[in-house]
């Protein structure tokens, strides 16, 4: 995930909002030599880093994650750096020009090759060796993501691009500026990106350490840690499929728009984009907070899992707010104040974790207090940064008071709903989803009663 996080953080997205740029102004060639170099910066970041690796790899497994079992599953992440990395890069070619239905297929592509590959395997040769069946899984992301990178450069209009004109007019756009707006783009974004995953890390090694410290013991506290890391976060993280593909076109956008200084239309595309976020964030937030015990026992059949995600989903509105916000600095080019936020948030987190975890009295709490500041204190830091370089047409009646009430209309309905399917079929799976898809069913009739949201008008602005 380091090694990753170096190649397809911060270029991809330099690359989207470059293309866009250049795009907008009609400079195909611009285009074209943006994607080269990236190409380029990309291609020889990731091959180096696998020789590193390739050399260190017994290093690596004896040292570092002190398990010589995993040496072979190691060996067979190395081809997935290089092609993940072209993949990503090519996403955000096609990204910035708007393009959006290739990186799509192309992502299902490589889902579908990946799972198929792998699941067939293992069903007919069923391994009895684990480090075997990992190897497999491990190859299968490879095979994924060759499959999505073929679809990618299909896609892409080789014979148009290799025409002699074409090539001798590539050649006199200048090279240097384009490397250095890539760099500079880029490079603060990956050390975002890079504190994120060593704070992941980080968590990993101090979360069980402090929590013993606090009187659990060894088994106790990689479980505990186990549960949240793995278990209630990826529940707590389903929103951001909406706020993700929101910031994925956003900020080609936004560079569209700079770079013909259209103003209004930055602010009134980022001002709908923080509406849609509030609306989806401030539900789900209320949903998973009353219902994360309920959901821990339809998904888990574990109730500790689900107080553990009711507890971090009070984090869900600001880190929604965080991710879109990053988003619409990154397309206006203040990518740089964006990670420093981010660095402020990350030093409390980190400052929570170590000190308050280990003192009985906070326990695994710790960590939640330093999460739940952590990710308000980002969210804010962006807000502050955003409204200063923008006028956000943001009413308080129709961006965040009409959804609350919506949102507890639909709370109230959903609680009676699954008392009443409950006593009739006894089962909190059944209950649960019942109740789920009634209060979606409230929240969306809501909405439209309120006058909450102008569908029409954000189906033309998307269409834009």
């Amino acid at each position: 995930m380091v090694v990753i996080t170096i190649t397809t953080a911060g270029i991809p997205i330099a690359v989207s909002k470059m293309i866009a740029k250049e795009n907008s102004v009609n400079n195909r060639n611009g285009v074209y030599k943006v994607l080269a170099i990236a190409l380029f910066i990309g291609g020889a970041i990731s091959v180096g880093l696998s020789i590193v690796i390739s050399a260190e790899l017994k290093f690596i497994t004896d040292n570092i994650l002190k398990n010589p079992k995993l040496y072979y599953p190691l060996v067979w992440t190395v081809p997935s750096i290089s092609v993940i990395t072209f993949s990503s890069i090519m996403r955000g070619f096609f990204y910035g020009l708007k393009d959006i239905r290739p990186p799509a297929n192309a992502q299902i592509i490589e889902q579908v090759f990946r799972i198929v590959f792998v699941l067939t395997y293992l069903y007919y040769v069923r391994p009895t060796d684990p480090v075997a069946a990992a190897n497999i899984a491990i190859i299968g992301i490879t095979i994924g993501e060759l499959f999505s990178l073929t679809y990618l450069i299909f896609k892409f209009n080789l014979k148009k691009l290799s025409s002699k004109a074409t090539i001798l007019r590539f050649y006199r756009t200048p090279s240097l500026h384009i490397l250095n707006d890539l760099l500079f783009i880029s490079i603060p974004i990956t050390l975002s990106r890079l504190v994120a995953v060593a704070m992941q890390s980080a968590n990993a090694i101090l979360i069980p350490q402090r929590l013993e410290l606090a009187g659990l013991s060894s088994l106790e506290a990689v479980e505990v840690f186990g549960k949240i890391s793995g278990m209630a976060m990826p529940l707590l993280f389903l929103p951001f499929t909406v706020t993700t593909a929101l910031v994925i076109n956003i900020i080609p956008n936004i560079a569209e728009q700079l770079a013909v200084n259209n103003i209004k239309d930055v602010e009134y595309k980022s001002s709908l984009a923080l509406k849609l976020t509030l609306l989806i964030a401030i539900p789900t937030t209320i949903v998973l907070v009353m219902f994360g015990e309920h959901l821990g026992f339809l998904i888990y059949n574990n109730a500790e899992v689900g107080k553990y995600l009711s507890i971090i989903s009070y984090a869900t509105l600001f880190m929604c707010i965080q991710h879109t916000t990053s988003g619409i600095l990154h397309g206006m080019g203040k990518q740089v104040v964006t990670t420093i936020n981010y660095l402020c948030g990350m030093l409390i987190q980190l400052y929570c974790t170590y000190f308050l975890i280990a003192n009985p009295k906070y326990g695994i709490n710790g960590f939640f207090i330093g999460f739940l500041i952590s990710t308000f204190l980002i969210a804010l830091l962006n807000m502050i940064t955003l409204k200063k370089s923008l006028k956000l047409e943001l009413p308080l009646m129709q961006t965040f008071t009409k959804p609350l009430i919506c949102s507890v209309v639909m709370i109230g309905i959903m609680i009676l709903a699954y008392k009443g399917v409950f006593t009739f079929t006894g089962s909190n799976s059944w209950s649960t989803l019942i109740s789920c898809a009634i209060g979606l069913l409230v929240y969306l009739i809501s909405l439209d009663l309120t006058n909450t949201f102008d569908v029409k008008a954000f189906i033309s602005t998307i269409r834009a």
